[in-house]
């Protein structure tokens, strides 16, 4: 990647707001905190004109099964985790809520500069300056002390910076027929306009599964 195209990843931990944990890794520099607000403030300023990567720590899409017994079932590569049992489901009914929140507030405040556009295909990015928006996994033993869920963004961060140059064949979840969650929550702040985006899955990371 040319120095002049710098890329910003940013990793989230999911919870309610008072929990919320976050990181930022730019050109080697590692930042992190608690705030919601500051990192938004934080990552709209470095993004701008600069290809990005926004992951959140909760469930961004979830299956269309086409049988009444298998329509909760768990996605493929959530090894025994379902997104729709115990903290699953909690924690993606919090994450809609903070990923709407959080995709609106970084719109407006990176102005035109949002026009850069975002997007969910991890297959084809960079692609100009647009941000990709993608999954964090960790689950169990995995996360962090309470209180420390800016650990868990950093390590999905640094697992993001591993994943590079081939993120297609680190993704650890897949769907063909999904219902995409991030889709709305881009549809709903502005980000997006085109409702095919509801059928689009997004590259899924397991930090832990990643090198250092």
């Amino acid at each position: 990647m040319s120095k002049k195209r710098p890329i910003i990843k940013a990793g989230f931990g999911i919870a309610p707001p008072r929990n919320i944990g976050w990181a930022i890794l730019d050109s080697g520099e590692e930042v992190h905190g608690n705030d919601l607000d500051a990192f938004i403030d934080r990552f709209a300023d470095l993004a701008k004109g600069r290809p990005s990567a926004l992951g959140f720590e909760c469930p961004l899409f979830i299956p269309l099964n086409d049988t009444l017994a298998s329509l909760t079932s768990q996605r493929v590569g959530e090894k025994g985790r379902p997104w729709s049992a115990g903290a699953g489901a909690t924690v993606t009914t919090i994450g809609m809520a903070v990923v709407t929140y959080s995709l609106a507030q970084l719109r407006r405040k990176m102005g035109v500069d949002a026009q850069a556009g975002v997007q969910l295909d991890w297959t084809n990015w960079p692609k100009g300056n647009a941000m990709l928006v993608w999954e964090v996994f960790v689950s169990g033993a995995n996360h962090s002390a309470p209180g420390e869920h800016w650990r868990d963004a950093l390590h999905a961060a640094r697992g993001f910076r591993a994943a590079l140059p081939d993120l297609d064949a680190c993704n650890a979840v897949t769907g063909n027929n999904v219902l995409s969650l991030v889709g709305a929550c881009l549809l709903r702040s502005g980000w997006a306009q085109d409702p095919r985006m509801l059928e689009q899955a997004c590259l899924v990371l397991r930090p832990e599964e990643l090198p250092a």
